[in-house]
């Protein structure tokens, strides 16, 4: 996998694009996990106000069998300049979940962690629907988007950027840059992928 697109607004945020295959796969796993009822109940661990989240860590694997996100992280690892002076021992998926967001619904501005205080949240579009009309000033389109917030200051400094949800986008930050997404109007469903990866390192001694 090849990073889109690097968005850098204090700290950055990397973009990829998942292939359509991926996608379906995804929502037809995910699809039938709720058809069968086999799905699990990830709504009161986290911090959306959505009703209905699922775990998908147990059988990511099957549908990205070719480590496609492993790919994407690992791309990152090599982009990221810091890590210069280390060596990473592993990065793992430390937990994935799918959130199904339906009229009304929104995610509080919050920010993720895992086993290790060094790592990588990621935010995948699967399902897009028709967000509905504004409630005013419609040339800047708020329902349905996601609004991550860099963690920098300063007059001219660029510290928020709206990402419109497209199918197959999928973005890579790290831990601490914390986000939100608005509520939408109308009938349909806005599907999420959220993956949290853990980064265990060690340092490289001078010589």
């Amino acid at each position: 996998m090849k990073i889109e697109e690097v968005l850098t607004f204090g700290q950055q945020v990397y973009k990829f694009k998942l292939s359509d295959e991926l996608c379906d796969a995804l929502n037809k796993r995910m699809d039938k996990e709720i058809e069968d009822k086999t799905f699990i109940d990830a709504s009161k661990q986290l911090s959306a106000k959505i009703k209905k989240e699922y775990r998908i860590h147990s059988w990511l694997p099957e549908i990205d069998k070719e480590n496609i996100f492993i790919q994407c992280i690992q791309e990152v690892m090599q982009k990221v300049t810091q890590y210069n002076n280390f060596v990473a021992h592993s990065v793992v998926v430390d937990n994935g979940w799918i959130n199904d967001q339906f009229e009304g619904e929104y995610q509080v501005v919050h920010k993720h962690s895992g086993k290790s205080l060094i790592g990588f949240a990621s935010i995948g579009y699967l399902k897009v629907p028709d967000f509905g009309e504004e409630y005013n000033k419609p040339e800047q389109p708020h329902n349905g988007r996601t609004m991550l917030l860099g963690n920098c200051q300063g007059q001219f400094s660029k510290k928020n950027i709206m990402l419109e949800p497209k199918v197959g986008d999928f973005y890579i930050f790290p831990y601490d840059l914390e986000h939100l997404v608005y509520p939408f109007r109308g009938d349909g469903m806005r599907r999420s992928l959220s993956l949290n990866y853990d980064v265990f390192h060690r340092h490289i001694p001078k010589k």
